[in-house]
């Protein structure tokens, strides 16, 4: 990878990378001095995988069909076959930070996001192309039984160290049946305060290359109960608002569809959190399992889930133990 990260460099003319923590994927990220934009970022892309979606040419097709409608990061230059990009230094606020060092501002923020949320649901959803890679990957059974599996081994059996109840097997069968007909809207589909930049006094939106078709509520859910971030009542109103507005849809309604989305936006949020903490030791992922944990017990005390609110309690203590157990032991 150095002899990789040299080559790009003596390419672009950069100097001085800089590693930064990147994200739960397997890209890396250098700032670098540029002789010209002062710094920029180099992102380098593991090879493709063969079975797989190709995260590479997927970041490129999609910024290029979301720079016109909503601010992403600007892609300098790139090399396919070196599998690298020059981007746009975008500072290193993000959203989690700027709230943190800023709570007041909270609101002001959550109606920008609302917008964002009202964008990817109205204009690029009926813009988007009908046979474009991005509206032909759906939510659909296998995906969900991917994700429930993901979580299911990454959280319940490595992280906690037991099986799931058979009742939840159950309950991800129901949520798997309700969700997938409602695939009808462009997902950011991984949509959260860190994935969101404030450059100047502006929102920009990261990591999008996994959008898909569905459910409307999808990215709602990941936002409205992120793992990195509690919102305000009131901040949770607006961006609740902010969807139910665009959609022309009752509370009753949105709710409904919410209320499985974010069990399973959750559920899977669980498996991320445990492969990056017992596989990758990535201590900055830590605070966001208790955090989802209780927006679970928060889901099924919604839905009057008695078997649930107790599980979750139960996994909010073993969870907490198990962080304490392994703070030692991760960077």
């Amino acid at each position: 990878m150095a002899t990789l990260l040299q080559t790009v460099l003596d390419r672009w003319d950069c100097s001085n990378p800089v590693p930064l923590s990147g994200d739960a994927g397997l890209r890396q990220y250098f700032r670098v001095d540029h002789p010209h934009l002062g710094t920029a970022l180099v992102v380098l892309y593991p090879p493709a995988d063969p079975a797989g979606d190709d995260a590479y040419y997927e970041y490129r097709a999609l910024q290029a069909y979301l720079d016109p409608v909503v601010r992403v990061a600007t892609t300098i230059q790139y090399d396919d076959e070196l599998r690298a990009m020059l981007v746009e230094d975008l500072g290193s606020t993000t959203l989690e930070q700027r709230l943190t060092v800023h709570p007041e501002e909270e609101l002001r923020w959550a109606r920008e996001v609302g917008g964002l949320l009202a964008t990817w649901l109205g204009l690029l959803t009926e813009g988007a192309p009908s046979r474009a890679f991005f509206m032909l990957r759906r939510f659909d059974h296998e995906k969900f039984r991917f994700e429930w599996e993901y979580c299911r081994r990454n959280f319940f059996a490595d992280f906690l160290q037991k099986d799931p109840p058979g009742w939840l097997d159950r309950m991800m069968d129901d949520v798997h049946n309700g969700l997938e007909s409602r695939t009808h809207s462009l997902a950011h589909r991984d949509f959260h305060v860190r994935n969101l930049m404030i450059h100047g006094d502006r929102l920009v939106t990261l990591d999008f290359q996994d959008a898909r078709k569905a459910a409307a509520t999808y990215d709602l859910a990941s936002i409205l109960f992120d793992g990195y971030w509690d919102w305000s009542a009131e901040a949770r109103g607006i961006l609740v608002r902010s969807v139910q507005d665009e959609l022309g849809w009752s509370e009753t309604l949105l709710w409904e569809e919410l209320n499985l989305s974010a069990i399973q936006r959750n559920l899977k949020a669980l498996g991320t959190f445990g492969h990056q903490i017992v596989h990758r030791n990535k201590a900055h992922f830590a605070p966001a399992i208790p955090r989802t944990i209780r927006h679970l017990l928060g889901h099924f005390q919604r839905v009057h889930h008695g078997e649930g609110v107790l599980a979750a309690e139960h996994w909010l203590r073993i969870a907490e133990k198990r962080l304490l157990k392994t703070a030692g032991n991760v960077d």
